[in-house]
Order: structure tokens, then C-alpha cells, then sequence
């Protein structure tokens, strides 16, 4: 009888360890285990060669050789080379068995071992080129097989983060490469570097058809050989200032602005095309991001919200200079809600602060509720402005409006917010960057919950004037503006050329307003190039490892402001 097994050097059951060195194993942990033949069950075994190489188990305990067969036993490889077992049956005859076992191992572009079960493969982080070209993400994957056993052919897959097969390089060219010392009477053939990226616009590249494999971060890249696999899963680079990077997730709330009340939204052309676009632009962010261990869970199951324009909810207090009120005799503000008067007088010489506390007083008084947010000074401003954002008992946004003026005040600037995307959707300039428009701010502070590890991305009809197809406001930026993205229906165009929502998510998760163009050498493979627009693997779609540590510094769990969580990994069914 001759039996083929794998070495069992990965880690089915996700919990750190190689299953081979298990002193018990979970279910999950069995997955590359082989029945043993129902003609074995009650016999003993005698391990006659191959000691260390492989050990028989009996459900989740293994089973000393000389013990009797129980029915339900396995096998499982330990290490390659040839295994002789004798298998005294029940019927006082002997069996002699054969056992071959093969090795899978994943070494990197400097020849180093990357442990299947304790490290990780990583995705690719550098454009399509020739196979001897610098790539640190890039495995080769060695067999390691008996001498003597016949001629080998492998096929090399990559599963999802939820067990779906996403890709395979069937047939895999192996060259004879050198072996460990420690393997004895074993052979080793060796793969070509290969690549594990984003989307098909990099796997099916010619300079790197034959060696890509579209793969996705919390997913597997399983080698089967002979009936047989071994499997190493996808997290973020492998080595950075901040260490190995595992799996993160980052929650954003999503939205589609409509054009008008009950109107069309901003992309899809109605509800149901709205969410599944911007699913594929979240999904291509989620997987861009992938690049250093980010993910945002599965996109068909992501939320959208499809929403109306606001009504006129939010009042300024202080709105763009922030100057101090003049408060002369007879100075007030003047305005609705609902239908209903409110009339606030204005304090001599009071500040953008005072008069926003009075005038919430006033709005709590005639029985409504306010939200009080203060927003970052513009670079001209005296000092910050002020939003009340007003509510109903009930919840839903307030409507305000003024007959006239709001005030009076010869200083104090006092507005309505009004959002209308018809007009296209006023966005902020290098002055006011750090606060946004009171536009932005009118619609963000309708749609925004108050939880700062939450992005929100929110999809607008178009912005006005010209040149602009996404905006981002930072933590770092502004007290009450922060973790938002904006994008317009253009930005939803330009997904495979420019990714504009992983690059306007790069700034949030970086925590940085700028780009390193903007100081430094353009790069145009950059994501966070400041102008590169490119629909080929050669656009802005890569990361670097600094900017993967950058990002767990800024927004991972440790972070002033953290935006990312562990996301451990689970077992796969990859039988």
C-alpha cells in the first residue's frame, strides 16, 4: 500500500502554531489530515523508517504507533521523505506500507524561509517587471520531494477572506533549487517569484501573467500537489518600523447624496445602481488598502445610504473670520425654527463663544435639540467659528430660515447653512481647508454620528467650479470636521485611473494633508501622488511600507484617534 501525504507546516486552525507541532488538534486544525484505509482499522502499526516524519491520530489526539487502529484514524505528515510503516491486521496478517511525504516551504526574494503558519504572504507593492526585479512582497514556493517519486505538477490558488477561490496558476513552472541540510534524501524544485495583487489590471500584466495571482488581505494562498496542500494566509508587509502588519479593519459609514428631495442620486442613476457602485469603489479601496493589512470587510455587505439634501439645520455662529461681536444697543439675532421666532440680543464685545452658548440656550428653551461644534480657524480667521446644528424631540433635522438678515451685529458673522447639489457642492480652498465650507459642514454635520472611529465617505452630484473630485478632512485638522470623505461622481470615474477614494482614505489614515510629491520626488505609482492619473499597473495604486507603518502609528489601535482594530484571522475550508 503506498500513501501520499504533505508535511503539515501550516496553521488550519489559525491559532500561531504549525499543526504538524500540535500536541492536540481543533477540527479545523484536521483539515489536511488522511484517512486511514478502512482495511487498517484494529490493526497495530510499526514504524519501521522515517522516524519524526509522520504521526497517526485518533480525533483529536495523536495515536502512539503500536496502539491499535481506531476506526476514524489519520494521517499526518510531519516532515518529507519516505515513511515504512508495518500494519499487523486483525486477521494476523502483515501490511506493509509506503509512505511518501512532500514539502511545501515559501521562501523570499533573498532566499530567506517564510514559516507558513507564523509568517504570511503579503500583496504586491511594487509595479509589474521582470522576475529578477527587487519585490519584497514576491514568494517562491518550493516543493520539497522524495527521491524517487515520480515527476510533481502544482498548482498554486488564492482564496478570499470568506473561503471564495479567487484565482490559480495551474501547472507551475518548477526549476531544481537547493534544499535545506536538514532534509535528507529529498529533492527541491522552486517556483518563479510570484506576485499576489489587488485586481486583474496587475495579474494579467505579460510582463507578469504567468507568476500573478489576484489575492486578497485575511485570505490563503493554498499549493496543492499530488491531491494534497499546504496553505499560507495574506496579511500586511511582513516587516516595517512597526513590525510584521497583520489585519486591520476600518469602518466607514457610506452615503449617496441625492440631487434634489426624492431627486436622483449622485451616481447609479437611481437607488439600486447608487449602491452597487459605490460597493465596487469601496471594494476597490478595501483591496488597494489590502496593501498594508486594511481591510473594509466584505463589500456586498456593506452598507449605503442613499439620502435627500438636509434641510437648512445648521446655524454659524462666527462664520469665516470668527471676529468677536460689536454689540451695540439694539444688536440681536433673528431667526426660525420651524416656523417658530427665535430673537437673541448680542452682548458688547462677546465672543464667537458666548454668543453660541446664548443662542443654544434660546433654541433648548423654545424645545429643540442643538448640537454645539466648534471648527478649526481658517488661516485668516481671528478665531473659530461655531455650528449649531438643530433637532427635533424626535430626532429628525430642524428647518431654519431668517426673513431677513440673522444679525444685525456690525462684526458677528451669522449664516444659515444651505445645502443644494444642483449647484454643485461648494468646496473649501487653501484658506479654509482646515474647516471646510459651510456647505460641507451643513451636509457632514447632517449625516456624521458623532464616533470618531467611524469614516464617513459621502458622494455628492459634482463640486462647484472645476478641477475638483474629492476632499478629505483629518483628525489633525479640525475638532468637529475630521474622518470624512468627499467624493463626486467624477471621483467614481476616475476609480481604476486616479483611486480617488483610497487616496482621499490615505489622507485620513495617514493623518497627513499633504503629498509626497508636493516635497519630494514625484512618484506616479504612488496612490498618494498628488496628480498621477493612470489606468495601467503603473498608476497611483502602490504603497509604500513607511506609509503602512505611518498608518498604524496614526489610526491604528494605539493611535490618538484610532480608526483601525485587530482583525484576527479564522479558519478557512480550503479542502
Amino acid at each position: 500500500m503506498q500513501v501520499v501525504l504533505m508535511a503539515d507546516t501550516d496553521d488550519d486552525d489559525v491559532d500561531g502554531r504549525p499543526d504538524g507541532e500540535e500536541d492536540a488538534l481543533a477540527v479545523d486544525g484536521r483539515a489536511d489530515l488522511v484517512p486511514l484505509d478502512a482495511s487498517l482499522e484494529g490493526a497495530t502499526l510499526r514504524l519501521v523508517s522515517g522516524n519524526g516524519k509522520v504521526r497517526v491520530w485518533s480525533g483529536a489526539r495523536p495515536l502512539p504507533f503500536g496502539s491499535r487502529v481506531t476506526q476514524g484514524a489519520a494521517w499526518q505528515g510531519l516532515a518529507p521523505g519516505h515513511v515504512d510503516v508495518v500494519a499487523h491486521l486483525k486477521n494476523g496478517h502483515d501490511k506493509p506500507i509506503a509512505l511518501e511525504i512532500l514539502g511545501v516551504a515559501m521562501r523570499d526574494m533573498d532566499g530567506k524561509t517564510v514559516d507558513l503558519a507564523r509568517s504570511h504572504a503579503s500583496l504586491s507593492r511594487t509595479p509589474p517587471a521582470a522576475p529578477n526585479a527587487p519585490d519584497p512582497d514576491a514568494l517562491r514556493v518550493v516543493l520539497e520531494v522524495p527521491d524517487g517519486a515520480d515527476a510533481l505538477d502544482a498548482t498554486i490558488e488564492s482564496y478570499s477572506a470568506t473561503g471564495v477561490k479567487l484565482d490559480a496558476l495551474a501547472h507551475v513552472a518548477l526549476a531544481p533549487s537547493t534544499c535545506p541540510e536538514a532534509l535528507a534524501s529529498v529533492h527541491c524544485l522552486e517556483s518563479a517569484p510570484l506576485r499576489f495583487v489587488v485586481d486583474d489590471v496587475d495579474r494579467v500584466h505579460p510582463l507578469v501573467i504567468d507568476r500573478s495571482l489576484r489575492s486578497e488581505v485575511g485570505g490563503a494562498i493554498v499549493v496543492r500537489s499530488d491531491g494534497r496542500k499546504q496553505a499560507i494566509r495574506v496579511l500586511g508587509p511582513r516587516q516595517s518600523d512597526v513590525g510584521p502588519i497583520g489585519r486591520f479593519r476600518l469602518r466607514v459609514r457610506t452615503f449617496v447624496l441625492r440631487a434634489t428631495p426624492s431627486g436622483v442620486p449622485a451616481i447609479g442613476g437611481n437607488d439600486a445602481g447608487a449602491i452597487a457602485m459605490l460597493r465596487a469603489e469601496l471594494a476597490l479601496a478595501s483591496a488597494t488598502w489590502g496593501q498594508c493589512g486594511i481591510s473594509f470587510g466584505e463589500a456586498s455587505k456593506l452598507e449605503v445610504n442613499v439620502v435627500d439634501p438636509p434641510p437648512r439645520h445648521l446655524l454659524s455662529i462666527g462664520d469665516d473670520l470668527g471676529l468677536p461681536a460689536t454689540g451695540l444697543p439694539g444688536s440681536e439675532i433673528k431667526f426660525r425654527i420651524d416656523g417658530k421666532p427665535i430673537a437673541v440680543a448680542v452682548a458688547h464685545r462677546a465672543t464667537v463663544e458666548e454668543v453660541a452658548h446664548e443662542v443654544q440656550a434660546a433654541i433648548i428653551h423654545a424645545g429643540f435639540l442643538v448640537t454645539m461644534s466648534s471648527n478649526a480657524r481658517i488661516l485668516p480667521g481671528a478665531a473659530s467659528s461655531v455650528d449649531l446644528s438643530v433637532r427635533r424631540l424626535n430626532g429628525t433635522l430642524a428647518s431654519l430660515d431668517a426673513p431677513g438678515a440673522v444679525t444685525n451685529d456690525q462684526t458677528l458673522s451669522v449664516r444659515i447653512g444651505t445645502v443644494d447639489p444642483s449647484n454643485g457642492i461648494e468646496h473649501f480652498g487653501d484658506m479654509d481647508s482646515n474647516a471646510g465650507t459651510l456647505e460641507e459642514r451643513t451636509l457632514i454635520k447632517a449625516l456624521a454620528d458623532g464616533d470618531a472611529s467611524t469614516v464617513e465617505v459621502v458622494v455628492v452630484p459634482y463640486f462647484a467650479g472645476t478641477g475638483r473630485i474629492g476632499e478629505s478632512f483629518i483628525t489633525g485638522e479640525s475638532p468637529s470636521m475630521r474622518n470624512v470623505v468627499l467624493l463626486d461622481r467624477g471621483g467614481i470615474r476616475a476609480r481604476r485611473s486616479s483611486f480617488t477614494l483610497a487616496h482621499e482614505l490615505g489622507h485620513v489614515l495617514l493623518e497627513a494633508p499633504g503629498h509626497p510629491d508636493d516635497y519630494a520626488i514625484d512618484t506616479p505609482t504612488l496612490l498618494m501622488d498628488s496628480d498621477a492619473s493612470d489606468a495601467s499597473p503603473f498608476g497611483p495604486r502602490r504603497l509604500t511600507v513607511a506609509e503602512c507603518a505611518r498608518v498604524i502609528r496614526q489610526s491604528g489601535p494605539t493611535a490618538r484617534a484610532p480608526l483601525l482594530v485587530p482583525w484576527p484571522l479564522t479558519p478557512l475550508n480550503l479542502r
